[in-house]
C-alpha cells in the first residue's frame, strides 16, 4: 500500500507538469496573524512570496508541484515525494489530500529532524522558528568566503549532527534523519546556486534562511537547470564523501530510491512508514 501510494502520486504529478511562467519574485510578506509556516525555510519562503497560499493552508498536489516549479525549478516528481510526506502528517480527515505547513512541524516526521541547520532540536522546545544561534554555527564555516562549496556545506552541516549529539539527551538520528539531513544542505546549495556544483553566493543564501525570501532583489535568478531527485541525490554523496560522518547502521549505499523515500516520511532500511521517535518508544 506505501508504494502504491507514492507511485500513484508520482503518476498524478506526470500528468499535472506545470507550464513554467515567470512570476513576480519581488512579491514579498511575512506572515501575518492566522497565517502556518512550516520548519522548513524553503517552503516557508514559497508561501511568503505567494507561490504557494501566503496563509500556509490547504496545500494540494498541484499546489506543491506548481510552487516548487515556478518559485526553485523543482520537477513534479520531487514535489510529488515531498507532498507525500506532508499529506501523510495532515489530519486523517485530509490525509493524502492536502496538508497545511504546519502540519509539518512534528517531531522527526515527515521532514523535520534533529541537527536542522537553522532550528533548534525539539527537545530544547522550539524547533520549526528560524533560530539565528543555530544558524550562526553553520555561517561560521563559511567566515570570509563570498560563496559556498560542497566540502565546506559538508563540513558544517557534519557539525550541527555532532553539535546535537553532544547537547541534546534525545538526539534522534536513523537512516532517514541521516538522509533527510543531507538534502537539506543540498537543496539549499541547488536552489541558491547551481544543482551541479553547489556553489552559491553566501549572501543569498543568508538571506534565504533568515528572512525566509527569495534573494531577488538582490540579483539571485531561479535556476536555469532543473532541481530533481537525481541531481539532490548525486548532491548528497558529492556532501557525504567530504565528509567524515559514518553511514548509520542498515544503509549501506546512499541511493535516490533511499532519498524519494526519505521524503515521503518512509525509513529507507526498514522501509516503516512514519515518526522514527514514537515507534522507538512503541507509541505509534
Amino acid at each position: 500500500m506505501r508504494r502504491f501510494t507514492v507511485n500513484l502520486l508520482w503518476a498524478t504529478a506526470a500528468s499535472a507538469l506545470p507550464t513554467l511562467e515567470e512570476r513576480d519574485f519581488s512579491t514579498w510578506s511575512p506572515p501575518g496573524a492566522g497565517d502556518v509556516r512550516s520548519p522548513c525555510p524553503g517552503l516557508n519562503s514559497l508561501a511568503n512570496h505567494g507561490f504557494i497560499p501566503h496563509d500556509g493552508k490547504n496545500m494540494t498536489l498541484d499546489t506543491i508541484i506548481q510552487g516548487l516549479a515556478d518559485g526553485m525549478n523543482i520537477d513534479a516528481p520531487f514535489a510529488s515525494f515531498l507532498f507525500a510526506g506532508g499529506s501523510l502528517a495532515a489530519p486523517d480527515n485530509r490525509q493524502l489530500q492536502s496538508f497545511d505547513l504546519n502540519d509539518l512541524d512534528q517531531h522527526n516526521f515527515p521532514i523535520e529532524h534533529d541537527a536542522s541547520l537553522s532550528r533548534q532540536d525539539a527537545f530544547f522546545g522550539n524547533d520549526y522558528s528560524f533560530n539565528q544561534t543555530i544558524f550562526n554555527q553553520v555561517l561560521s564555516f563559511y567566515d570570509g568566503m563570498a560563496n559556498t562549496s560542497i566540502p565546506v556545506a559538508s563540513k558544517a552541516k557534519y557539525a550541527r549532527v555532532q553539535d546535537s549529539q553532544q547537547r541534546d539527551p534525545t538526539f534522534t538520528y536513523g537512516p532517514r534523519e541521516f538522509i533527510l539531513s543531507y538534502g537539506e544542505t543540498a537543496l539549499y546549495l541547488s536552489i541558491m546556486g547551481d544543482p551541479t556544483t553547489g556553489v552559491a553566493p553566501v549572501d543569498y543564501v543568508k538571506i534565504f534562511f533568515e528572512q525566509e525570501r527569495l534573494p531577488y532583489n538582490e540579483g539571485w535568478r531561479k535556476p536555469t537547470q532543473q532541481t530533481t531527485l537525481l541531481t539532490v541525490g548525486d548532491m548528497i554523496n558529492q556532501l557525504y564523501a567530504s565528509s567524515p560522518e559514518p553511514l548509520p547502521e542498515g544503509l549501506e549505499i546512499l541511493t535516490v530510491g533511499a532519498y524519494q523515500d526519505a521524503l515521503a516520511g518512509i525509513n529507507p532500511v526498514t522501509n516503516a512508514l512514519g515518526n522514527l521517535t514514537c515507534g522507538v518508544a512503541g507509541t505509534c
